[in-house]
């Protein structure tokens, strides 16, 4: 006579697994979470300099002043120039305004909330523009991603 056995886990054997998957869980988690919080704010350091560099070329492309806007307590950035034929025409704004957080725990500081670029690509004072130098740095809980821009528009991280 064969004896009838089930295939399958036992109760002990699905409790030893999950144990040891919530001991692996444990370890990891906070090693997984800080991860996330270096790409949100190494993200949102890559989308100011591209909207740094975007400022730049929109500046020598239409041969006029073009102003970066920088809002820390907006979490913003966005480019502005005068876009018509004569030059002095209304300003309309290039691209589109770029929220660089995705999640609420991103802080955004900054030296400088206008920046300027004449038609050479260079960082100008003109009509309220502040100095070309600027610093953002961005945090999120422990986690921090600075850039630096230089007077000749040269990002450093």
């Amino acid at each position: 006579m064969t004896k009838n056995r089930q295939s399958g886990f036992t109760l002990l054997e699905g409790i030893i697994v999950m144990s040891i998957l919530a001991v692996l869980s444990a370890i990891g988690a906070p090693t997984l979470s800080e991860s996330l919080r270096k790409r949100e704010t190494s993200g949102a350091a890559d989308q100011f300099a591209a909207v740094h560099s975007l400022a730049r070329a929109t500046a020598v492309r239409f041969g006029r002043v073009a102003e970066l806007h920088i809002s820390p307590s907006g979490k913003k950035v966005w480019v502005e120039v005068d876009t018509s034929a004569t030059g002095i025409g209304q300003r309309a704004t290039v691209g589109y305004q770029r929220r660089l957080d995705q999640t609420t725990g991103l802080q955004m500081t900054s030296n400088r909330t206008k920046l300027c670029f004449d038609a050479r690509g260079i960082a100008t004072t003109v009509s309220g523009c502040e100095a070309g130098n600027v610093q953002a740095i961005f945090t999120m809980t422990g986690v921090a991603d600075t850039i630096n821009a230089t007077v000749l528009g040269k990002i450093l991280r």
